[in-house]
């Protein structure tokens, strides 16, 4: 295989009316092919509005297991939930909570489910599965997101492991005060790369695909035209995936207290950019979603 595919996917549909839209602008006038859709969203209604129009967009079901209000209103994933009701604070709050025999495995699947029909009550096909802050790294988390898979018949999950490249490579293409936000997120993937080999061997296991690469984690909020040069420009064959959070209406995501405020807007301007669609073209790289 020679041939080098490249699924752009906007994350977390459905948090804000912002996201949304510019999601839906990256995917009419730019190079987005892919995004997933938060089922607990504040904004999920108006995401099925403006998103399930957009022909050449494949949505999949962005998992959340974090930080927001779940779905299940049977008290069955109380066990997990804050004073105000929202599920564990990042994904080592949640791993703990398991760990401690909090929130058992048959409430997580209740959940995770009630999120996959709720994106299908509302006409949607989901292309694939991935999940805010990529908790389903985590083993107690990936087995019960196989079953759902196979349960609702979704193929492909998102490979979460972030191969973004060597560390001085990166560092060339960064200013002074964004290096060392870098150098920590390339800490934290190099810690989870450790729950690879179990997550290629339960996929294999389960009969599901994934891509053969996956860029984003390291590089959340720092993405500009020179790195994607200095990570795209080595694209090997393959599909790979490049995750991205484009975004707009400032005061919106101020209220929300998500720590990607000016990333977003960045990002978004980026996917937009005629110097990015000519990079792309011109390296033969071909853009795709999860239904190809």
């Amino acid at each position: 295989m020679t041939s080098r595919f490249l699924i752009i996917n906007a994350d977390d549909a459905g948090y804000s009316r912002g996201i949304n839209n510019a999601i839906a602008q990256c995917a009419e006038r730019g190079v987005v092919r892919s995004t997933t859709l938060m089922a607990n969203g504040g904004a999920f209604e108006q995401a099925v509005k403006v998103l399930g129009g957009v022909g050449n967009l494949g949505i999949g079901v962005h998992l959340v297991l974090t930080d927001l209000a779940p779905v299940d209103s049977t008290g069955r994933i109380q066990e997990l939930l804050d004073e105000a009701g929202r599920l564990p604070r990042g994904p080592l709050a949640l791993f703990s909570a398991l760990a401690a025999g909090r929130g058992g495995g048959e409430a997580l699947r209740r959940e995770l489910s009630l999120q996959v029909e709720k994106v299908l009550d509302h006409g949607i096909l989901p292309t694939h599965l991935d999940s805010h802050k990529h908790v389903h790294g985590l083993p107690p988390v990936l087995e019960i997101v196989l079953k759902v898979a196979a349960r609702y018949r979704i193929r492909w999950i998102r490979n979460p492991f972030d191969e973004t490249g060597r560390a001085p490579d990166i560092l060339r293409s960064l200013d002074g005060p964004w290096r060392s936000r870098f150098l920590l997120q390339w800490l934290q993937t190099r810690e989870a790369r450790l729950l690879r080999p179990h997550f290629r061997r339960a996929l294999r296991q389960a009969e599901l695909r994934t891509p053969d690469g996956f860029f984003g984690t390291t590089l959340t909020g720092l993405w500009n035209m020179e790195l994607v040069r200095t990570v795209l420009g080595r694209l090997p064959p393959g599909t790979h995936e490049w995750m991205t959070h484009p975004g707009k209406d400032e005061a919106e995501m101020r209220r929300m207290g998500t720590r990607l405020v000016e990333e977003r807007f960045r990002e978004m301007d980026l996917l937009l950019s005629p110097e990015l669609d000519r990079f792309l073209t011109s390296h033969a790289i071909e853009i795709r979603s999860y239904r190809g």
